[in-house]
């Protein structure tokens, strides 16, 4: 008789034989020689139990593999043992890096690409699909006048609740929004409110119905015609004949009693409702190995990534006939979608959630008054669109010697005018148009500008950035640090718990410290401090020349100067914010591209970046290196890759 699964685990424990204990044969020596002093369970320098992780019985669980992944980055990176402690010689280093990449990274010695997550659809992706399925504008204009307030939420804003982000650090994040209910309610009020809008609108009447006017001699086949037209549009190429009767059945019962138009609207809604114009539902083979994606599905894919919105009517073309699936089809629709002004979902959506400045526009915090948290906001969406539109670089988002201005901020930069040879045409010319009837000019959008002072450039020194990264009424050099750790250099800081106000540390000795430098340096005098806060401190330091509001300053109100400048963990220092971007430029620039370029494949990809997608990522930024990091490069290596262009149905 066999025995069971029970008794062999009964067994194993009998003898001390740790499930997983095999498994980490080839690391166990390095860390019980090397790393269990600091890290034992009675010490556990830094929260680390490297103990407790040696014992853990299921290495795949998600705590384990979490402590697995600090430990091998810090290996990795020579964090690990500290300086002061001998270092590990390059084979410990290849052991501990060997091992993770066996058990973590690859699946049975081959890349994969995890598994494949239904996706449901953002508030963001759900207004813009919304919007293109029924022809019609549901968004405030952005236009500024009286009329127009710019800061107000647009009905369905209203309607439908916020998305909260997850761990990829954006709102489309699959495992964030199947960890929530789907508001049926708010939805249901959504399509009523969008709906009563598309109704009212008789070209958009004309583009789904064919028809402008009441029509009360529509014959119920032509009405069916009509739905699963739009059927097959709402639900983006997927098929399902017991949901599409349930709308055509939704139509004929309501005909009964209710017109033609109004049997339409309900029948619509009815497909609204359904979870395959709520989700983004794929075919499933129940693969544990990658396998292609299909055409309609790698539209949506796409679609969402470059507009978080639905294909358009190209795009369901070229996946209806199969040409999509071609690599260099996609090549040319990835450039074309590049020149849609829908591409702005890319500014709006990925990188004001990636750099937080959405914040200016959703927070009240930041508001000042129309013209100035606008003008801010513009400068920011104007630039990063800039890079796409003109095909810049991805280390600008760092320094440039260009930037966008507003007239409207208070910060004036010498340059002159300037524009590019763009690659794709400009989408925000538009914004500087006034409603209909006003004749004043409210609004000047942000012109482009070449400068020469290193004051500015890039996104860092921004006014936008500069406002969210302080207090409301002054500056954290602290918060400006850990926002230029996690958010360019990739680096995501946590703040340790009972950590004391900043204020606590302005007394040493009963001697009063008045210079922010010092005052930072007792506050983070601790050991436990000091780990992070050499990476944390310099760069936040470094922008101290910038108030709340980003205007240049050289002294603080109390008169007394402000020293900007700082020292890095490797010794390097500097005394302007551009000799700190010029450092970060330097010594940074490979995990400021990996931060970039994973930033833009985990928003692509709707989750975070898991250990088996670092090959994919490595590639991806080879190719961007062998390009000038050429922001369009990146744009079409995340398209390119497997884990945008496959399926894969087990872990």
């Amino acid at each position: 008789m066999k025995p069971s699964g029970y008794m062999i685990l009964m067994l194993l424990s009998a003898t001390g034989f740790a499930l997983g204990e095999a498994g980490i044969g080839p690391v166990r020596e390095v860390i019980e020689s090397r790393c269990l002093g600091c890290h034992d369970s009675d010490t556990s320098k830094g929260g680390i139990d490297l103990e407790q992780l040696l014992s853990a019985r299921e290495l795949k669980a998600a705590k384990t593999a979490a402590l697995w992944q600090k430990v091998d980055k810090v290996v990795g990176a020579g964090e690990m043992p500290p300086k002061k402690k001998k270092p590990l010689n390059t084979e410990q280093k290849a052991q501990v890096g060997g091992w993770y990449k066996s058990f973590y990274v690859l699946k049975d010695g081959r890349e994969h690409i995890g598994r494949s997550l239904l996706r449901r659809l953002s508030r963001y992706e759900l207004i813009n699909t919304l919007e293109d399925l029924l022809h019609v504008s549901l968004r405030q204009p952005y236009v500024y006048s009286p009329e127009f307030p710019a800061f107000l939420p647009s009905t369905l804003e209203t309607i439908l609740p916020p998305d909260a982000p997850g761990e990829s650090g954006f709102y489309n994040d699959a495992e964030q929004l199947a960890g929530t209910r789907p508001p049926i309610l708010k939805y249901s009020e959504a399509f009523d409110y969008a709906l009563r809008v598309f109704s009212q609108d008789a070209e958009a009447r004309e583009k789904i119905f064919g028809f402008k006017g009441v029509s009360p001699g529509l014959r119920e086949a032509e009405a069916g015609r009509i739905l699963q037209r739009f059927m097959e549009r709402a639900w983006r190429g997927y098929r399902n004949p017991e949901s599409e009767e349930v709308v055509l059945r939704a139509y004929r019962d309501t005909r009964r009693k209710e017109a033609p138009v109004a049997s339409l609207l309900h029948a619509m809604k009815t497909g609204l409702l359904s979870p395959a114009f709520v989700y983004r539902i794929e075919m499933v083979m129940d693969k544990a190995t990658p396998y292609p994606a299909g055409a309609h599905e790698l539209a949506c894919r796409l679609s969402y990534f470059l507009w978080a919105s639905m294909p358009d009517a190209e795009l369901f073309a070229l996946a209806a006939d199969g040409r999509l699936l071609d690599a260099t089809v996609l090549a040319a629709q990835v450039d074309r979608m590049l020149k849609s002004p829908r591409r702005i979902s890319l500014s709006e959506d990925f990188a004001g959630q990636w750099l937080g400045f959405g914040e200016l526009w959703t927070n009240k915090a930041f508001y000042r008054n129309e013209r100035w948290s606008r003008g801010i906001y513009d400068e920011l969406l104007f630039f990063f669109d800039e890079l796409i539109k003109s095909d810049r670089s991805i280390l600008e988002i760092v320094d440039s010697d260009w930037i966008y201005q507003s007239d409207y901020t208070g910060v004036r930069t010498a340059g002159k005018g300037h524009s590019f040879a763009a690659k794709h045409g400009d989408i925000l010319g538009s914004r500087s148009e006034n409603p209909p009837g006003i004749q004043e000019q409210f609004y000047k959008p942000p012109r482009l500008i070449r400068i020469k002072s290193d004051q500015r450039g890039g996104l860092i020194t921004t006014v936008g950035i500069l406002r969210v990264t302080s207090a409301p009424e002054k500056t954290n050099p602290i918060r400006r640090g850990v926002w230029l750790l996690d958010r360019i250099i990739g680096r995501p800081m946590h703040a340790p718990e009972n950590v004391p106000a900043l204020s606590e540390s302005e007394k040493v000795d009963g001697k009063k410290l008045t210079d922010l430098a010092d005052i930072l340096k007792a506050h983070t005098s601790k050991a436990v401090c000091v780990s992070c806060h050499k990476h944390i401190d310099p760069l936040g330091l470094g922008l101290e020349n910038f108030d709340p509001f980003g205007k240049w300053r050289t002294s603080y109100r109390n008169k007394r100067p402000v020293r900007s400048r700082g020292v890095f963990p490797s010794g390097e220092t500097f005394e302007t914010p551009g000799r700190m971007k010029q450092v970060l430029l330097g010594e940074y620039r490979e995990p400021i591209v990996k931060n970039i370029a994973g930033r833009m494949f985990a928003y692509a990809l709707g989750r975070k970046l898991e250990p088996h997608d670092r090959p994919a990522l490595r590639r991806i930024c080879d190719t961007l290196g062998q390009d000038g990091f050429k922001i369009n490069t990146l744009i079409a290596a995340i398209a390119g890759s497997r884990q945008f262009l496959c399926r894969q149905d087990q872990p």
